[in-house]
């Protein structure tokens, strides 16, 4: 490894370990860029990594896990008397809810061409790159003239037996034949500048997590007002009727992300124009 490789990987390690899951992502116009910058493609594929895995963990370790050790989990979950947690996309919207919140401009949002709410439904160019995407089983990366916004979207499998049937059986759902490995939908990432300056990648990164952050803690804290509550701690669903603390369920998807990341922010930097 070069010296710069080694400095770029000691600086982001050390970011990675303090900043993310830490603290917020500062405005910014406090980054120094020094005139490097690194596509928005490049970018938008990092978070939608870190979404899969931070997604893939809650839909199989907390709702499908959860689901057999006897809690509940619902659309209406922040209704008065329900005693349920977020369904996974559900959990996506909290964690876009969280960036709407941030001051970093990045959107979230997860669509379809049947989706159970209208206000899902794909519209314009999006709803054009997603039959491409069904068509292809790949991302699409594109500057909507639309929204005027550089935008990533990225298929969305049917992956987990419990999304079928929730899709299939819902009284609203206007499509009622999903199958596993279905394309249901795309995760639809947005982005007002061609490109960013490393500082500006590691604050989209953060703010990413930080959503991810904010989506399973509010479930915790519902979950700790029912009138049979589940225990919060270390253990987990598959263990019984429990559910890890934020910090537990952080440093478990940190476990799963953070090499992977770390490697992809390296390259980023490294292959950062001048």
């Amino acid at each position: 490894m070069n010296r710069q490789r080694f400095t770029l990987s000691a600086l982001l390690l050390v970011v990675l370990a303090i900043y993310l899951f830490v603290t917020a992502p500062p405005p910014l116009d406090e980054a120094d860029s020094g005139g490097r910058s690194v596509p928005i493609e490049r970018a938008l594929a990092i978070v939608a990594a870190e979404n899969d895995i931070a997604r893939t963990l809650y839909t199989q370790e907390i709702v499908g896990k959860g689901s057999r050790a006897g809690l509940s989990f619902s659309e209406e979950w922040r209704s008065d008397g329900v005693e349920a947690g977020p369904l996974p996309a559900l959990f996506l919207r909290e964690a876009a809810a969280s960036l709407d919140r941030s001051p970093v401009p990045l959107g979230l949002f997860l669509g379809s061409d049947f989706p159970i709410s209208p206000a899902n439904r794909f519209s314009g160019v999006q709803s054009e790159k997603f039959e491409t995407i069904k068509r292809t089983r790949q991302p699409e990366f594109f500057y909507a003239g639309d929204t005027e916004l550089h935008t990533a979207m990225f298929p969305d499998f049917a992956s987990a037996a419990p999304c079928v049937t929730c899709h299939n059986e819902h009284r609203e759902s206007p499509k009622t034949d999903w199958v596993l490995n279905d394309v249901m939908g795309a995760t639809t990432w947005s982005y007002p500048r061609a490109s960013v300056p490393p500082e500006e990648l590691l604050a989209i990164v953060a703010a990413v997590r930080n959503g991810f952050r904010d989506a399973y803690g509010a479930y915790v804290e519902r979950a700790r007002s029912f009138a049979g509550p589940p225990e919060i701690g270390e253990k987990w669903p598959e263990d019984g009727y429990y559910l890890p603390s934020v910090e537990v369920f952080l440093a478990e998807f940190a476990r799963r992300s953070s090499s992977s990341t770390l490697d992809r922010l390296i390259e980023a930097a490294e292959g950062a124009d001048d």
